[in-house]
């Protein structure tokens, strides 16, 4: 079983800034993204409480984002910092559904390789 954690350096630090980045907004999710020049993708995902009060809810919905990127990384170009603020919407969707939006956003703004 592979862990449910990015690597540490595949993680998004806190306080890196968004200001000047490309932002896609789909009906799950809002996808920010901007170059790092370090070699690696480092990805975010954010689940506020506006998405469901319940922790085990909103965990579920980050271990889901968790292990879809994990799987995309290697046809990903590297270099880039993601950052995934998830909507309400998600809950809606079917994960095959959620999926194909992930896949799309990150087909449309250049980061994964087809």
């Amino acid at each position: 079983m592979t862990s449910l954690m990015f690597k540490r350096e595949n993680r998004l630090v806190p306080g890196v800034r968004f200001n000047n980045s490309h932002t896609l907004t789909v009906a799950q999710f809002t996808l920010k993204n901007k170059e790092n020049n370090s070699g690696l993708n480092r990805f975010g995902i954010v689940v506020s409480k506006r998405v469901d009060a319940r922790a085990v809810m909103r965990n579920k919905v980050k271990r889901f984002f968790r292990t879809t990127l994990m799987n995309m990384n290697k046809k990903m170009v590297a270099g880039h910092d993601i950052l995934f603020v998830v909507k309400k919407e998600v809950l809606n969707k079917t994960k095959e559904e959620n999926l194909t939006a992930i896949k799309k956003a990150l087909e449309k703004t250049g980061i994964l390789k087809e």
